[in-house]
């Protein structure tokens, strides 16, 4: 680990920043050294509870050096062995009651925070795992998931979790990767980071290593298979609000079966998902079963037939009208008994 990444060694440079303007405000008097000494006491307090086990070998040397200066400050503060007997039994009161307890609520709020981004991008799964590497102080650790989505496709993930200088856990993203016939490399990988302002669950980041389409706030992003950026992540197409794409405006021309208020928008949120799903349509009195995408960029839609081949909606009819015209066979059964007539 290097010394920027060193936890201990960047919350002490940040103490002694706010040490020298708070000192630049209020003088360098011996009674304005002392309420530093005193509070600086009480950070390194804090600082040898939060990384005292640490799993780092930087950070565990820099313990010992910030035991050692806790302990010299002690006897600068105190000189008299029984006001430090005194003051050490006081303030461990204090921090065992006050100090250690918010500390601990904060990183408990953060494991719950942890725990909801999980289950919202698809990995609920993975929460005992994640609670496992926690309790072991990990800085950084991966958690890997593997599953078949149907016999010619796996998906492969790879969750990134850190630790910061609060000592609260952070969920960075995860790196998917989508082994499939059905785009031109066979192979598609891309790092999807956890950021507030956007993030993408498990089943977008599927559709959109398999080609498809995933509206984002406001914006209908699909990767270009054929550029990369320096991290290796695939480039997007985005197609903006204004590029004037509508997937319930274009979906409203279909012939649609069904069309009901509840079935039509759900159809459309799973499109605006990146999803392919099935449609029936009523063409020349028959119904027709398709799959359907959404397709931003030519401001139009994807049709599939049965066995996933992609066909044209102009083919889906054409295919209906020829079988409308054409005439069942007819079976005519000839008797070659003779009949005698009665009279």
């Amino acid at each position: 680990m290097s010394s920027e990444n060193n936890r201990i060694q960047n919350e002490v440079k940040e103490w002694m920043s706010k040490e020298d303007k708070l000192k630049s405000i209020f003088g360098k008097s011996p009674g304005i050294e002392r309420s530093f000494g005193i509070e600086k006491l009480k950070f390194f307090r804090m600082l040898l509870f939060k990384y005292g086990k640490t799993k780092s070998l930087d950070e565990l040397i820099t313990v010992q050096f910030l035991k050692h200066e806790y302990k010299n400050l002690k006897h600068k503060l105190y000189p008299n062995v029984f006001k430090r007997l005194f003051n050490d039994a006081v303030n461990s009161i204090v921090f065992e009651r006050i100090h250690k307890p918010a500390y601990l609520k904060d990183l408990d709020a953060n494991k719950k925070a942890l725990e909801v981004q999980l289950k919202n991008t698809g990995f609920a799964q993975v929460w005992d795992k994640v609670v496992h590497q926690m309790k072991e102080e990990q800085l950084n650790f991966y958690i890997p998931v593997s599953y078949h989505i149907s016999e010619k496709e796996r998906l492969d993930h790879s969750l990134h979790f850190a630790k910061d200088v609060q000592g609260a856990y952070r969920f960075e993203g995860f790196t998917s990767t989508l082994h499939t016939d059905s785009i031109p490399s066979g192979r598609s990988t891309h790092h999807f980071k956890n950021e507030t302002s956007e993030y993408f669950n498990v089943d977008e980041a599927y559709n959109m290593l398999a080609g498809r389409s995933v509206l984002k706030n406001g914006t209908w992003k699909q990767f270009n298979f054929y550029d990369k950026d320096l991290s290796e992540n695939y480039r997007m197409h985005e197609f903006p609000q204004d590029y004037g794409y509508r997937v319930e405006n274009v979906l409203a021309l279909l012939p649609l079966k069904n069309t009901d208020g509840e079935t039509f928008y759900d159809l459309c949120s799973s499109l605006k998902e990146g999803k392919i799903e099935e449609a029936v349509l009523l063409i020349e009195g028959r119904e027709v079963k398709t799959f359907i995408e959404a397709n931003p960029r030519f401001k139009t839609l994807n049709f599939y037939n049965d066995r996933m081949q992609k066909i044209s909606l102009k083919e889906l009819e054409r295919g209906c009208k020829i079988q409308q015209v054409k005439k069942p066979e007819m079976h005519i059964e000839t008797s070659s008994r003779k009949m005698t007539p009665k009279f």
